[in-house]
């Protein structure tokens, strides 16, 4: 019984991590945070194609094989954590919701 209700707590947690911010995302301006955090780097037209995301090697978001290679889950990640060499971590200045209102911005560029 200990066991069943343990597992339970557990779901609804790691349901509630993954499932609220993405909830919550939906309320934040993400084009916003874009325009304010990513625009140096990968530009207004998400190309990468800036003077800073050239030097850095800045990942184009309208690669088609970049958004089909790529979890929603995986691009939080990396927004979050950044990546060697390459790209900030912003957990440190966004929030978990603010980097999970990135993730529609950043998949409108590859449609």
């Amino acid at each position: 019984m200990v066991k069943k209700i343990l597992m339970i707590v557990f779901l609804q947690a790691a349901i509630g991590y993954l499932v609220v911010p993405e909830i919550m995302a939906s309320d934040i301006d993400g084009q916003g945070l874009y325009a304010k955090h990513c625009v140096l780097c990968h530009g207004e037209d998400g190309t990468g194609k800036t003077d800073l995301g050239s030097g850095l090697g800045a990942r184009d978001f309208n690669d088609k094989k970049f958004q089909a290679g790529i979890t929603d889950e995986q691009i939080v990640e990396q927004i979050a954590n950044g990546t060697e060499d390459k790209m900030f971590p912003f957990s440190d200045k966004l929030s978990s919701e603010e980097i999970h209102a990135l993730v529609p911005v950043i998949r409108a560029f590859g449609k």
